[in-house]
């Protein structure tokens, strides 16, 4: 099950999704496929295959229901703002979640150790996926927090774009724009804050005492138009270190 993109936009194609929700699960879709796959091998590994384990989502998103319907026995439980506020392309009204298994913590509050949120079930597994360039508190403040969330060996899946990648160079180089959005003037939505290169991710994982068992630099979002096709193909032959996003799981030590 959810082994492509193409079953991912097939499984939800039946809903009513909105124009820009659908966008955003057709050109998210890979990306979820291959977050799927990656955690199946992790478990494979821990001998989790069969038994369940327990998971926290941080952000629930289209990829929240295929990690329900994908591992049914496992205990998920989700970790973010509550639905009004985290609605919007990546969270359609359709998508489903247990509201009961939902924990509302802003994890910019990770700065402040009187606010944490205590108390939470210890997990195995823990996804920020396409999160950590939403907040503007320092990423080591925030992963000593999530780290306190994992079982020992516990393993936290992370994805992000590549601060460095080819199409920014380029239109930084070539056009002197600025390759970064505006912070936008939603409080609940602001976009991106901050954007980061591989070897700052590491530096980070360094800091936060986690262990790097994975860091792949990919470009597993799908795009329509013609001009993007041709980014994908420099892209492709590029250097990996101008690829467009950044996957890492890194383990609890």
């Amino acid at each position: 099950m959810f082994k492509n993109s193409e079953e991912i936009i097939r499984y939800f194609s039946k809903r009513e999704v909105d124009p820009q929700s659908m966008s955003y699960l057709h050109t998210h879709a890979k990306r979820y496929a291959y977050l799927l796959a990656e955690i199946k091998r992790v478990r494979d590994k821990k001998n989790h295959s069969t038994d369940p384990i327990t998971t926290f989502d941080i952000g629930p998103s289209f990829f929240t229901e295929l990690y329900q319907m994908k591992f049914p026995e496992d205990n998920l439980y989700t970790l973010g703002l509550n639905a009004p506020e985290n609605r919007g392309g990546h969270f359609p009204q359709s998508i489903t979640y247990d509201e009961k298994a939902h924990f509302y913590y802003n994890l910019n509050d990770s700065q402040y150790p009187e606010r944490w949120l205590n108390g939470l079930p210890k997990c195995d597994i823990i996804i920020m996926a396409e999160v950590i360039e939403h907040l503007y508190t320092a990423p080591e403040i925030i992963l000593n927090y999530v780290k306190g969330l994992l079982k020992p060996n516990g393993y936290l899946f992370l994805q992000t774009p590549n601060a460095a990648e080819l199409t920014k160079r380029t239109k930084m180089m070539f056009q002197g724009k600025n390759p970064y959005q505006m912070i936008r003037e939603e409080a609940d939505n602001p976009g991106h804050f901050r954007e980061y290169t591989k070897k700052e991710l590491l530096n980070i994982a360094k800091k936060s005492n986690f262990k790097v068992d994975t860091i792949v630099m990919t470009n597993y979002f799908l795009y329509d138009s013609s001009k993007s096709a041709v980014y994908k193909l420099i892209r492709s032959i590029s250097l990996k270190n101008f690829r467009r996003y950044i996957f890492m799981i890194l383990k609890k030590i």
